[in-house]
């Protein structure tokens, strides 16, 4: 498993099909995910890809919003992508961005 980081939004038919993989993943794996999926219209975004298949969205708003899909939990995904947007979110306000 080679992932890559990429710090934009995905394709729309990739986020698409995205939530509907991690809904149904949700479903099966018993985990409880309320999205609110607007969220993801931020400049801080990160996208994450195993094989240019979508595994993992989160963006920074006023807090981290991170989901990887069930399947690939417990990989450290979560926490590398908080470790990135908080970096990407410090590096926009001293650099005056929004």
């Amino acid at each position: 498993m080679k992932l890559a980081y990429i710090n934009a939004l995905p394709e729309e038919g990739q986020f698409q099909e995205f939530i509907q993989t991690y809904t149904e993943e949700c479903i099966t794996f018993g985990a409880q995910a309320i999205v609110n999926w607007n969220d993801f219209q931020s400049e801080h975004v990160i996208s994450v890809y195993d094989e240019n298949k979508l595994v993992g969205i989160g963006c920074m708003t006023e807090e981290c919003h991170v989901h990887v899909r069930p399947a690939y939990e417990h990989r450290e995904i979560e926490t590398m992508m908080n470790k990135l947007l908080q970096a990407e979110s410090k590096f926009s306000l001293v650099h005056g961005q929004s």
